[in-house]
């Protein structure tokens, strides 16, 4: 059951990169509002990129529910005796619920501005819990030596701190792109706005820097840490490498004007943060051997 909730992930983690592609390739209409079919036919036009995009993303949709389905009720199956693996599996199935529905929504509504902000937060939620849900189907513990206890879990309070202000910086940044505050801020034409205001536009994209400072902060404060206690460093500094791809990848949009490349890169390193961040806590809720630390 570990194995298939690893592949369930992975699966997840490759379906949020397209969707990603989606998004920043501007294709979410490319197939028109007949979902799940692309602008009525199951065969599309794929001498356009933008169909092929989106339609892949049409057809891994499907997958990704019959394996999320699968892995939730195998793990309680399983494992219905664990707390954490009933709840994580229950929460993942009312996730995938969510996100289809408002991924469904938002191609029938014809993508409204604003509306995407709901479907990137669902998807990474969901893949979030799918991380922990993997983790908590781990048996074997990790124990660490000489060290106090109250170390270990000052420096994951500080990275639990800076984590959700990630994740819901990452809501910040997709409602600042998807409500068009970002065109109105580098002067770029759109089709539709649901922020026309620039003080708006400069009060959201300024919150999203300062949660980038914190972050950034909370990350070096965990790589510290964890380097002291030797238990997640690589991750913690992968965690670190991440954030700070991320925030000079920010400003090569604003630079350069929201290129799609940038953007694109933009949304796969935040994707690849989520699962680090979340791979992170899973070892510290499931895999560490809290009554082996002193």
């Amino acid at each position: 059951m570990k194995k298939f909730s690893i592949l369930t992930t992975f699966i997840t983690f490759l379906a949020l990169i397209l969707g990603n592609l989606v998004v920043a390739t501007d294709s979410g209409d490319a197939c028109g509002t007949t979902w799940p079919l692309c602008n009525g036919s199951v065969i599309p036009d794929i001498t356009n990129y933008h169909v092929i995009i989106e339609y892949s993303h049409r057809l891994m949709v499907p997958l990704l529910a019959m394996l999320t389905f699968v892995n939730a009720v195998g793990a309680i199956a399983k494992h219905r005796e664990r707390r954490s693996v009933l709840i994580l599996a229950v929460m993942s199935l009312g996730m995938l619920v969510f996100q289809s529905l408002i991924g469904g929504f938002n191609v029938l509504l014809g993508t409204p501005p604003g509306f995407t902000t709901l479907d990137v937060t669902f998807s990474q939620v969901l893949l979030l819990i799918l991380v922990l849900l993997s983790y908590s189907l781990h048996n074997d513990k990790v124990e660490l030596d000489k060290v106090s206890w109250s170390t270990v879990s000052m420096s994951y309070r500080a990275f639990l701190i800076g984590f959700s202000i990630y994740m819901i910086q990452i809501i910040l940044g997709a409602f600042f792109k998807h409500s068009a505050a970002s065109n109105v801020l580098l002067d770029i034409p759109a089709m539709e706005y649901l922020i026309r205001s620039e003080s708006i536009a400069n009060m959201i994209y300024s919150l999203h820097w300062v949660a980038t400072v914190v972050i950034f902060v909370a990350a070096i404060w965990f790589v510290i840490y964890a380097s002291k206690f030797k238990y997640h460093v690589t991750l913690s500094w992968l965690y670190l490498i991440s954030i700070l791809s991320n925030a000079v990848v920010g400003f090569i949009i604003v630079v350069t004007g929201n290129v799609v490349i940038a953007s694109s890169l933009h949304m796969i390193i935040s994707t690849v943060t989520t699962v680090i961040g979340g791979s992170i806590l899973g070892g510290y809720w499931f895999k560490l051997d809290k009554k082996g630390i002193a």
